[in-house]
């Protein structure tokens, strides 16, 4: 029972410290606003991870048929970029959803975190999934972009941010 207490105190301090933060919001030409979100393996994720790389942030659901059609195009383009633009993507749905068969299922490599409480997803003004920002390599936002991407808009551009690079 200690135990379980000692979890449950640690957890809610864990949401005070992020839920703190929440006035950041996106804005293009200025720096990416902090990730308030964990990997699938329960880690803290933040942007510096990949700093001096180009990010595609992608925010995505279980239930956005646009998303799912991104993922094989994204899969992709991060195997054959990867060295120069990393793929990043933002699960919005709720804790109890399960994402790791989808992502098995549409064999994603690339890194997946998790939003559970709502914050990255308010730092970045997003209202419908997909939405995507591009991460420049000193970590300011370049573009936001609401809605799906097809896989040659999606090589076009991942094209482009490679050769900045």
């Amino acid at each position: 029972m200690k135990w379980r207490n000692a979890i449950t105190a640690l957890c809610l301090l864990g949401a005070a410290a992020l839920s703190g933060c929440k006035e950041e919001q996106v804005s293009v030409g200025a720096q990416a606003p902090a990730l308030a979100a964990y990997d699938l393996s329960g880690q803290q994720v933040d942007l510096s991870r990949w700093q001096g790389k180009s990010v595609y942030l992608n925010f995505w659901s279980s239930g956005c048929g646009g998303c799912m059609i991104e993922m094989g195009a994204l899969e992709k383009l991060s195997q054959e970029y990867g060295d120069k633009v990393v793929v990043v993507a933002v699960n919005t749905d709720p804790d109890g959803v399960d994402v790791t068969s989808m992502l098995a299922h549409h064999k994603v490599t690339y890194p997946v975190v998790r939003d559970q409480l709502g914050i990255t997803k308010e730092r970045y003004q997003v209202s419908g999934t997909p939405t995507s920002f591009i991460i420049d390599a000193n970590g300011k936002v370049i573009d936001q972009h609401q809605g799906a991407r097809d896989e040659a808009q999606l090589t076009e551009l991942f094209q482009k941010l490679a050769s900045r690079t």
